[in-house]
């Protein structure tokens, strides 16, 4: 009777102990897959904000080129206003 409980003390240990390894190996293996998973979402993102800031730079290099096209035609609108302004006077004098 004692060699039984023995028996199944020991078995008990031994089931205990390989569950536990088991455990942990599947634990280590899921945190792997998440820790992959983790790098990949990582490395869209990046790619993503690489690609708007390529596109925010095309906006702002397009904006600076609207920029001065827009000084240009202030300062023909204003060379107009004075011809304007001079042809006018001449017509009155």
């Amino acid at each position: 009777m004692i060699e039984i409980s023995a028996l199944i003390g020991v078995l008990g240990l031994i089931i205990s102990v390989s569950t536990f390894f088991i455990g942990r190996t599947t634990a280590a293996k899921n945190s792997g897959s998440e820790d992959g998973e983790m790098k990949s979402d990582v490395k869209y993102i990046k790619s993503s904000i690489e690609k708007q800031e390529s596109k925010l730079d095309g906006i702002v290099s397009n904006y600076e080129d609207v920029k001065v096209e827009l000084e240009k035609l202030k300062g023909r609108i204003i060379n107009l206003e004075q011809k304007v302004k001079m042809l006018h006077s001449g017509e009155n004098v």
